[in-house]
């Protein structure tokens, strides 16, 4: 490995470590303090074309499993060092390990480069295991237990099937509306030890859906990275002679 090499992938190192914790600060803040999500979303997505960029550019396999590992590490800077957040980040780093394994044979065997066929292999899955470590914070934060303290059915919802309903003045369709609320709180007591659990996997399974739409902006941003890359002559795409066994008779 040359000197230039070595200088470009540990600032590529160095900056993975900087969006990562400031990523996870950001999910804290949501889940903690109900702050925005844009900055949060901003830093998964500059991790995700990091990671898409080192699939196509790196050949050490020691150092993109740096880079994987960094991404996960960062997250015990935010929430702590918690024997809960083991098992979820130990998994999502099988995804990652398995998507990444993906993305980089798929890169080995394709005749000519197709950047989006390339990325498709391997971003499910990381996506997959950034899902699993957010549903998991999500379960063990504030913002879970609040909102398995009470059950609201969605006012729009309410207005909607309270309409055909006339001559109810606003105080009575309010009377109307804390009595339902509470009636269904007052049945479900039983279960709410379950309502966590249900609303993380309900937060992955979102998760999940958003990541879909995630995914294709991800390879579209770093298509145009890769391609300015080539432009600016910094990488170089190559033909190479490849020797084949064929079977005569």
């Amino acid at each position: 490995m040359n000197k230039n090499n070595r200088i470009t992938q540990s600032v590529v190192l160095g900056l993975t470590t900087l969006v990562a914790a400031a990523t996870w600060a950001g999910l804290k803040s949501i889940l903690f303090e109900s702050n925005s999500w844009i900055w949060p979303s901003l830093g998964f997505l500059i991790l995700l074309i990091f990671l898409s960029l080192s699939w196509l550019l790196v050949k050490s396999k020691a150092i993109l499993l740096t880079t994987l590992s960094i991404i996960l590490i960062c997250f015990f800077f935010s929430f702590g060092l918690k024997l809960e957040y083991l098992a979820a980040l130990f998994i999502a780093l099988l995804f990652f390990l398995l998507g990444s394994f993906r993305a980089v044979n798929e890169k080995k065997v394709r005749i000519k480069i197709q950047l989006d066929k390339i990325l498709r292999k391997g971003l499910p899955f990381v996506l997959t295991g950034l899902a699993l470590v957010m549903a998991t914070a999500y379960y063990f934060s504030p913002l879970a237990l609040q909102e398995q303290n009470q059950i609201k059915v969605p006012r729009p919802l309410f207005n909607i099937i309270i309409e055909p309903i006339n001559g109810l003045t606003i105080e009575q369709e309010d009377l109307v509306y804390q009595a339902i609320n509470q009636e269904i709180n007052k049945r479900s007591q039983p279960y709410q030890q379950y309502f966590p659990l249900g609303l993380a996997l309900g937060v992955f399974f979102a998760l999940k859906t958003i990541g879909y739409f995630f995914m294709w902006l991800v390879i579209l941003l770093s298509w145009l990275i890769f391609k300015a890359l080539v432009s600016l002559g910094a990488i170089k795409i190559q033909e190479q002679a490849v020797l084949k066994e064929v079977i005569e008779i």
